[in-house]
């Protein structure tokens, strides 16, 4: 699935700067006490985020019926949730035969101006070959169906917020879920990253009807990509100089809900805590989805758990290896900054929780 671009480069420093971005000039909106607990503690639901989680446990390989199945589910929620749905189908050479693949995308406000993009690829690695004395089904719990399940269960929990910000036309929401970004048989620039390597070219060469002699890649303010997420043993650090400053909200939401005892206690990771602001040891970076949004000089914040899940790419990675106390920390943490992104007010009306 996942390749690295370099060796552990260690001895690097970041700038220690201002809430306020270079990259898209968004500040992130300051939480009373009450509001972090409304999105952290009032939204938590993790037999709910289980069920959200639960129809990506199959094998999903491209062009299958898995993945099918899948695609339904996703069109289906999201649809009934008020989202605009698009399916971006095409076909693609592999190493076996044309397949069609199929990138969902779905626009909470799709007359908005601009986009804060939140992805994951939702197909699932081809190993149900003999791969070495094992033979098995591969799941991709952590690769990806959690990422997606992440996606989904914030699309629910956090749905009265979005509505109410759907009045916002220059700022809006939209989840991409990825096909094809596995290899199928060995990691290359052809055969990986089918999807995004797609729609980003397209979206290159596509004007975007809401803004005046802009593409439509030209229009995504900041991509955050999820990947290899669930397990216990879950790391993140900040892997592009370029988005240091929404990582470091990343790790000032941490610190300030751990001080407010607004995460959950049974949660704890093997490294006591997600987001690291220590120099990264890879800061070459990996590659995955986001590489040819990059490649178009778009802001990415990558999230992957570095080093690799210790289940990566084996028959293990299934939900016997996923800790959901964990991943619950990690969505408290991410609902509070995609909230602050988007200005949305936890408080306001109806949406504030009892």
């Amino acid at each position: 699935m996942l390749y690295w671009l370099c060796l552990a480069i260690f001895g690097v420093c970041f700038l220690n700067t201002g809430a306020k971005t270079k990259e898209s000039g968004q500040r992130l909106k300051y939480y009373t006490d009450d509001a972090l607990r409304n999105l952290a503690v009032r939204l938590f639901d993790n037999e709910g985020f289980k069920r959200e989680s639960k129809p990506f446990m199959r094998e999903r390989m491209p062009d299958t019926d898995g993945i099918r199945a899948v695609q339904n589910h996703i069109v289906d929620r999201l649809t009934k949730l008020d989202w605009d749905v698009e399916l971006d189908s095409f076909e693609d050479d592999t190493p076996f035969d044309t397949k069609t693949f199929t990138n969902i995308i779905a626009t909470l406000n799709p007359r908005a101006s601009y986009r804060l993009v939140l992805a994951c690829h939702y197909d699932s690695k081809n190993m149900t070959y003999e791969k070495g004395s094992q033979k098995g089904v591969f799941i991709g719990a952590v690769d990806s169906a959690i990422p997606c399940g992440i996606l989904m269960d914030m699309a629910m929990q956090m749905d009265c917020l979005f509505q109410k910000s759907k009045e916002n036309l220059d700022l809006t929401v939209q989840l991409i879920f990825f096909d094809g970004e596995e290899a199928y048989h060995e990691w290359t620039h052809t055969d990986s990253l089918y999807g995004s390597r797609h729609l980003a070219n397209r979206w290159y060469n596509e004007d975007d009807p809401n803004v005046p002699n802009k593409k439509k890649i030209d229009t995504i303010k900041l991509f955050v990509l999820l990947d290899l997420i669930g397990t216990r043993d879950i790391h993140f650090c900040n892997l592009d100089m370029r988005s240091q400053k929404y990582f470091e909200e990343l790790v000032k939401i941490e610190k300030n809900l751990k001080k407010q005892k607004l995460l959950n206690s049974m949660g704890t990771s093997v490294n006591s805590r997600l987001f690291d602001d220590l120099p990264c040891p890879w800061v070459g970076g990996v590659q995955d989805d986001h590489i040819p949004f990059d490649d178009h000089k778009r802001s990415i914040l990558h999230l992957i758990s570095l080093p690799f899940p210790s289940v990566w790419h084996t028959f293990q990675d299934n939900e016997d290896a996923l800790d959901y106390e964990v991943t619950d920390n990690f969505n408290r943490i991410f609902r509070v900054f995609v909230a602050r992104y988007l200005h949305l007010d936890p408080l306001k009306g109806a949406c504030k929780k009892k």
